[in-house]
């Protein structure tokens, strides 16, 4: 039974169970959409088209001739080499996609490891700050173990600041890595939905080509068809008793030819948008997996900077309990001497 732009219309998907992954339902929609006015445009110019060789039978009739030349000339027409035009198509858009996609593949993930390498190095770069800190800090604690209670408690000031600057040091950092991740984050995502809709774009201008083609093959038979009546009204003027006799087996050639022309459209048209939407499905699948390992690499980096925070922290904690407990030592040992 043929697919009619009803069915796609009342067509339903079931939606993934939990925790599956499905495709957007707008999206889906809108190419529904899409799929149903082109599949109305195509039966309406298929009824339009039956409509004009039922106003040529009739003007057959009316002339009452037919002609051997013309319709030599039209059999003799060689017939559209489908396969070898859709593989070319096929061809050429496989090659667009694959170039583009790695182009896109390779600019991401040179600018990704970059971005990560930066990362890595102002991590570094601060947790060696806090030891330098930390390692001043505990000096001084043992230069001025004997002195006095004020030199103590300027000593412990001095610490302190040099903890709370080591401490901003590592809550800038890490601010600056969130908002570097959620940056990445939104770069991959632009880049998907731009990547989405050039694939889009691409699967509609194949199918309006292959609109275009069919409109064109449409028109090619109705010139085949005038130019057959215009000859067999001339021929009609001279031999009109044997024209009546062919006129007969000429309508019925005709309508083979312009049902078997309808169809070969048809199935091209039918075709083409199958290809279509097929490689639209490949590069939605391929946009989606490029998508996951970008992801991933984000919540690597996500861990990263979780354990980064957590040793840090616990350095820090470290070296303050150390701090303090020498600052308490000192002024005990100040008052034994």
């Amino acid at each position: 039974m043929p697919l009619t732009p009803a069915d796609v219309h009342n067509v339903a998907f079931s939606k993934p169970p939990i925790g599956k992954r499905g495709y957007n339902e707008d999206e889906v929609d809108q190419f529904l959409d899409l799929v149903e006015d082109a599949l109305g445009e195509l039966q309406d110019e298929n009824a339009e088209l039956r409509q004009r060789v039922e106003d040529l039978e009739g003007q057959l009739e009316q002339g009452g001739d037919a002609d051997y030349a013309a319709s030599g000339a039209v059999a003799a027409t060689p017939a559209v080499d489908e396969d070898k035009l859709r593989k070319e198509i096929e061809q050429e858009l496989r090659a667009e996609y694959n170039e583009r996609l790695n182009a896109q593949q390779q600019e991401i993930e040179a600018r990704y490891q970059d971005r990560l390498d930066a990362l890595e190095k102002r991590a570094s770069e601060a947790e060696a700050s806090a030891q330098q800190a930390s390692s001043a800090s505990a000096a001084q604690s043992q230069t001025v173990a004997a002195s006095t209670g004020t030199e103590s408690q300027e000593v412990s000031l001095r610490a302190a600041r040099i903890l709370q600057a080591a401490q901003d040091t590592a809550d800038r950092v890490t601010t600056d890595a969130d908002a570097e991740a959620n940056k990445l984050v939104t770069e991959a995502r632009e880049n998907a939905d731009r990547t989405v809709a050039e694939a889009n774009e691409e699967a509609e201008r194949t199918v309006t080509n292959a609109r275009n083609e069919a409109d064109a093959t449409l028109a090619d038979a109705k010139e085949r068809s005038e130019q057959l009546l215009a000859d067999a009204r001339n021929e009609s003027e001279s031999t009109l008793t044997d024209a009546r006799q062919r006129s007969e087996q000429m309508i019925s050639d005709a309508d083979a030819r312009s049902n078997a022309t309808i169809t070969a459209a048809q199935q091209k048209a039918t075709a083409l948008q199958e290809d279509a939407e097929r490689k639209h499905h490949e590069i939605m699948t391929t946009v989606k997996e490029q998508q996951t390992a970008l992801e991933g690499r984000i919540e690597e980096l996500h861990i990263f900077e979780r354990e980064y925070r957590t040793r840090l922290k616990t350095f820090l904690e470290s070296q303050l309990d150390d701090l303090n407990s020498r600052e308490s030592a000192a002024p005990a040992d100040g008052y034994n001497n």
